[in-house]
This record gives structure tokens, C-alpha cells and sequence, in this order.
């Protein structure tokens, strides 16, 4: 049996997947039953590469910078984190600027930003919604990824914060705002 990964790193790099270099791979099938050997070269010099083993679309090893999300019984994402020098710290970590619209709506609404997160959505949506309800769609999920599939429906998949089952959801927008959020 064949697992499909899709590799989304939450910076810029470089891959080796089982020594040969990739700089933006597509997903990539590879057999249960092997171990596949991920490791990323930051292209900034604040992080440092560290390399994760896949086995059975599980992380074998690094855990703490690295998450597996199902998608599907034989298809997965996987998401890195940025590793540093310094393990403790005074400066925070910046956050990356968000991708695309549905990512900030995420980010404004995990932070409490619910007045901000309303205006990234079209009046008919933000009307239709109370504040609570907007709140309790998204308390499931720590993550928001663009779907790297391009013959699934969604077009994008919330995932829960220890890895597990990502959930598809198709974003429309219409006129540069979230129109509709549907499930798949």
C-alpha cells in the first residue's frame, strides 16, 4: 500500500526527500511500510534545517516540529514548523504573513479578532453569523491549510492541534471576501 504526502512547510526552504532535493515537491506516494526521511533547509539564516521520519503517515521523529493531518485513508499533509537557535528565548516568534483570506479570517478569529474577522466576510455572511457561532465553527481547529491536492473539491483543510483527521472545506469568495464556507 501506497501514502500520499503533501509537504507544507510554514517557511521558506529547500527539501531532501530521502536525499534528493526538492524545492517545492508535489505530493509525493510512497510505500506504508518505508520510512521516508523529510529534512528542510531554511533559506533564512535565523532558522536551522532538521530533518523528520515519516513511517505509516506518522512522525516517527521530531514531533514537536512536525504534524501529520489525514485527509483521506491514504492521503496526508504534512506541516513544519520553524526550528531556532535558541530554545529559550526573550524575543517571540514572528508570525508569517497569512497566505491568503480564509488564513486571516483563521488567525482574527483564534486571536478573539471577531470584529476584524467580520470584515473579511461579505455582509450577507456576517449577518447570517453571531459571534458565537463564528467562535464555536473554529474552536476544533489549531490549523488552516491550502489544499495541496489538486483533484480533491475543498479548497482548504482545518486540522485539529495534535494532528489527526484534517477536515475539507470548500471557501468561496466573492468580491474579495468569504462569500460561503461549506464542508466537503
Amino acid at each position: 500500500m501506497k501514502l500520499t504526502y503533501a509537504f507544507v512547510p510554514g517557511f521558506e526552504c529547500v527539501m531532501m526527500l530521502n536525499g534528493a532535493f526538492n524545492e517545492k515537491p508535489a505530493p509525493l506516494s510512497y510505500p506504508a511500510a518505508s520510512p521516508l526521511y523529510v529534512t528542510l533547509f531554511p533559506l533564512h539564516a535565523i532558522y536551522l534545517p532538521y530533518t523528520v521520519r515519516l513511517l505509516g503517515g506518522k512522525v516517527m521523529s521530531n514531533p514537536e516540529l512536525a504534524s501529520v493531518h489525514e485527509i483521506g485513508s491514504d492521503r496526508y499533509i504534512v506541516t513544519f514548523a520553524e526550528r531556532h537557535n535558541y530554545v529559550y528565548s526573550p524575543q517571540h516568534t514572528v508570525t508569517p504573513p497569512a497566505r491568503d483570506l480564509p488564513e486571516k479570517l483563521f488567525r482574527f478569529v483564534k486571536a478573539g479578532d471577531i470584529s476584524s474577522a467580520r470584515t473579511l466576510m461579505t455582509a450577507e455572511l456576517s449577518e447570517s453569523v453571531d459571534d458565537d457561532a463564528i467562535i464555536e465553527f473554529f474552536q476544533p481547529f489549531s490549523t488552516i491549510t491550502l489544499n495541496p491536492y489538486t483533484d480533491l473539491q475543498a479548497t482548504h483543510f482545518l486540522s485539529p492541534a495534535a494532528g489527526g483527521r484534517a477536515t475539507g472545506f470548500v471557501i468561496r469568495q466573492t468580491a474579495g471576501k468569504i462569500s460561503d464556507m461549506e464542508e466537503v
